[in-house]
């Protein structure tokens, strides 16, 4: 998990970032996170907390065959060759993807019905617990709440 989490922060670094301007940026940093990446494909953040680690990801949408279910699939195609795909499931919110590396469990969760038109979000959450049924729901409600709640 310690791993996971550093490799998580690694990418960090002391850069001036122009965010795109559906983010609120201030709220995001109050919020304990932190810019991982800012580049025109992709404008991401991340953090650590005691239960897990925390990475975000605004897609920008470049057009109209970009559909959630399409960055989703992204996700799963896009992972490391280590990480185990262990399932995929839909609840009624989000695409969840669920993946394993050694004793840490990551998923993945792509909301259905993106807030914005500009952009769609995609969470990475990091953990040791294997997570199922409602205390899945809920961590999917809680971490797509909280990323929605940095776009303007």
């Amino acid at each position: 998990m310690k791993k996971i989490i550093l490799g998580l922060f690694l990418m960090l670094g002391a850069v001036s970032f122009s965010a795109p301007k559906y983010v609120n940026t201030s709220k995001l940093e109050n919020a304990g996170y932190e810019i991982t990446a800012d580049d025109a494909d992709l404008f991401s953040f991340g953090k650590a907390t005691q239960e897990a680690g925390i990475s975000v990801a605004f897609y920008p949408v470049t057009d109209a065959n970009m559909t959630a279910k399409y960055v989703s699939e992204g996700v799963k195609a896009s992972a490391p060759d280590e990480v185990k795909f262990i399932s995929s499931i839909e609840n009624k919110r989000a695409y969840v993807l669920k993946f394993k590396d050694g004793e840490v469990y990551t998923y993945n969760f792509v909301p259905k019905k993106p807030k914005s038109k500009d952009c769609h979000i995609s969470v990475l959450y990091m953990t040791d617990k294997d997570l199922s049924g409602a205390n899945l729901n809920k961590i999917v409600d809680s971490s797509l709440n909280e990323a929605e709640s940095f776009l303007k």
